[in-house]
């Protein structure tokens, strides 16, 4: 009697998976392609914002089918709704008229990088005044550093391009997400490590969070079912091991390869 009724449990759990499966509900998921550590194509997982995106969305009950796009057709594919799920925006005011924002899974610690040689300390907007920024068109930085009169900024297509800008001295600052910075010069510029600086002091601290689109009819439930994915995640520790796995090459790359 006991074996049939362990058969007849088992029968319903396997009939509860696969209801569940059957119930997973594919998301277009969209990022950039182009933001390493946290979102890159050639990195586990396609980088650590992707890993823990996915991760959560898959214990909510999605099935999440990830593209990548430049980030202006992205801004606007949310906004029709041909990507249910922007996996990496920062928070803005214009941007929650069309994205629907989850709570932060991540914090983004924005920093400025100068030449060493450069006698220069941010403490704050007034020690900008007159200063060259390379700055990425499109990126939500900060709003009031975005204002922010008193500089020039010179518009540059990548991190990359304003880092060689900042070694050429074609720009006197640029900045980004710290985990950005350090990967960027510990993969592709090892020789400017002891040339060039990162500032301190942040210019902000920037959530990370993920943008579903208000045109999803289910954009609310999306988010609610995400964020209580993530405090599991963060509960049980899955959170902090992802960090960590990718935290491996974002500060001890290994020789010779590229992450």
């Amino acid at each position: 009697m006991n074996r049939l009724w362990c058969c007849i449990a088992a029968f319903f759990m396997g009939l509860a998976v696969c209801s569940h499966a059957a119930m997973a509900l594919d998301l277009n998921i969209v990022h950039s392609g182009n933001w390493p550590p946290y979102a890159d194509e050639d990195l586990p997982g396609q980088g650590l914002a992707i890993e823990l995106v996915t991760t959560a969305l898959k214990r909510a009950g999605y099935s999440p089918q990830v593209s990548t796009a430049p980030l202006k057709q992205i801004l606007e594919g949310s906004k029709t709704g041909s990507y249910d799920v922007f996996a990496t925006p920062w928070y803005t005011m214009e941007r929650d008229k069309y994205l629907d924002f989850s709570q932060p899974y991540l914090q983004s610690s924005i920093h400025f990088i100068k030449r060493a040689d450069l006698p220069f300390e941010y403490t704050g907007f007034d020690d900008l005044e007159g200063k060259t920024v390379g700055v990425i068109e499109n990126y939500a930085y900060e709003e009031d550093f975005n204002e922010l009169t008193t500089i020039e900024r010179i518009t540059a297509g990548s991190l990359m391009e304003n880092l060689h800008k900042l070694i050429e001295r074609k720009v006197d600052l640029t900045l980004d997400d710290e985990r950005v910075l350090r990967y960027t010069l510990n993969q592709s510029l090892p020789g400017s490590m002891a040339t060039l600086e990162i500032l301190a002091k942040p210019l902000a601290m920037r959530g990370i969070n993920i943008g579903v689109s208000r045109k999803n009819p289910d954009h609310a439930m999306i988010v609610d079912r995400f964020n209580k994915a993530i405090a599991a995640m963060q509960a049980d520790g899955t959170h902090s091991r992802i960090v960590q796995k990718h935290q491996a090459y974002i500060e001890h790359p290994a020789a010779g390869s590229q992450h």
